[in-house]
């Protein structure tokens, strides 16, 4: 194996674990909020000191989320350019 492929694979585990923190902390959060499911507590574990109401709650989810894609967005690219 060759140290560019390792570090193609690398990256891709890299990206696909950035794209689980997103779906799992961003997208599962905003579903739980819209939904109202008490079966996804876990995900909202972290932003459930903030005590925000109202659509307030839908903001760190949804930060996280962006946050995620952008990351994910500029490591795809750096790896396609490599």
């Amino acid at each position: 194996m060759t140290e560019s492929q390792d570090t193609g694979a690398r990256s891709r585990l890299v990206i696909n674990l950035v794209g689980v923190v997103g779906i799992l902390f961003g997208v599962l959060p905003i579903v739980r909020y819209l939904l109202d499911l008490s079966y996804f507590e876990l995900t909202t574990a972290p932003y459930d000191w903030l005590e925000l109401e109202g659509a307030m709650r839908f903001l760190p989810p949804a930060m996280v989320l962006v946050g995620c894609i952008v990351l994910a967005y500029v490591l795809e690219q750096r790896l396609s350019r490599d």
